[in-house]
């Protein structure tokens, strides 16, 4: 009787060791791994897609060790990095917390779909959602915005979310950071201007969609000002192209484009469109309320990443010819 109490205790002594082993020692990985687990997925599916990756020992031991915990219902759905040693361990911790941030870059310039796509690549949110949020009456409302969609509100920034957050979570944080964008010193410049935060972020998104050189903004800021105070429609391709749906061949614009009846086709109309037609940074938000001291009224692309400016219509036009000899290499 004694032998065989032994037995059982040096049998379960090895068990257990084997145990300790296979889910504490970690795994010496060569790279970083990166797992997805979706919602719904099974203890099974996510033993398999660790498996795959190398990250353990036996998958028979991990099902076990997550039931055996109670936690096999409460695998958080996320997106997981795994770099250097990892144990089985660490691995079902992680899972049972969930709280990975997922580090996310939103380009300035972009529009609310076009950020909406990305946050469903990255995050597994629902784009259309998120999307129909910012032009929900309710949610735009109480967000202060004062048409009836929030484009050009949410800031271009880097952000920390979680694998299947809340679109609703997104949309505060990124409009609150808009808003934190405004401080005593820019409303002072508004109200010198006889703006509001809409009317800058309008014109703002017009200068982003223009350019991307930093040294050019304040000059096309100067320009946009400089037609507002003659009353000269502003001639913005990108509020045209906005107004279409956007162009997605890769075409310039053509003359049927230009007619096409919008209140955000600037060449119909004067002054700025009714709200902002992409997502604003910082630096163009400060060239909307800073311009540069020029007198131009016109710009063209160089083809190069640049623009050629002009004060009057007929050095505009010389650019314009300059630039198609150049394009056409004659």
């Amino acid at each position: 009787m004694v032998k065989l109490t032994l037995s059982v205790i040096l049998a379960g002594l090895i068990l257990t060791a084997a145990v300790a082993y296979l889910a504490y020692d970690p795994i010496p990985l060569s790279e970083t791994f990166r797992l997805t687990i979706h919602k719904g997925a099974t203890t099974i599916q996510v033993a398999a897609s660790l498996d795959s990756l190398g990250l353990l020992r036996s998958k028979r031991l991990f099902k076990w060790w997550v039931k055996y915990q109670k936690i096999d219902r409460r695998l958080r759905p996320g997106r997981y990095t795994f770099a250097g040693p990892t144990a089985m361990a660490d691995v079902v911790y992680a899972l049972r917390r969930g709280d990975v941030a997922i580090k996310i870059t939103i380009p300035e310039g972009w529009t609310n779909r076009k950020i909406a796509a990305h946050l469903a690549a990255e995050l597994g949110i629902d784009s259309t959602r998120l999307v129909a949020l910012t032009r929900d009456s309710a949610l735009v409302r109480r967000e202060n915005v004062p048409i009836d969609q929030m484009e050009g509100y949410l800031l271009p920034n880097t952000y920390e979310f979680y694998w299947g957050i809340d679109p609703v979570e997104i949309i505060n944080r990124m409009v609150q950071d808009n808003r934190a964008l405004f401080p005593g010193a820019l409303d002072h410049r508004m109200d010198s201007l006889g703006w509001n935060r809409h009317t800058t972020l309008t014109l703002a998104s017009m200068i982003e969609a223009e350019t991307a050189n930093a040294d050019e903004r304040p000059r096309v800021s100067a320009v946009f000002h400089n037609r507002m105070k003659r009353g000269m429609p502003m001639q913005c391709d990108p509020t045209v192209v906005y107004a279409i749906g956007g162009l997605t061949d890769g075409r310039s614009l053509s003359s049927k484009d230009l007619e096409f009846p919008s209140p955000y086709n600037t060449y119909l109309n004067t002054g700025l469109p009714p709200g902002p037609i992409c997502n604003p940074g910082r630096a163009a938000i400060l060239a909307a309320l800073y311009p540069d001291s020029s007198d131009d009224l016109y710009f063209v692309a160089d083809g190069r990443g640049h623009h050629i400016f002009s004060k009057t219509l007929d050095q505009h036009n010389l650019a314009r010819l300059q630039v198609r000899r150049e394009h056409n290499g004659s």
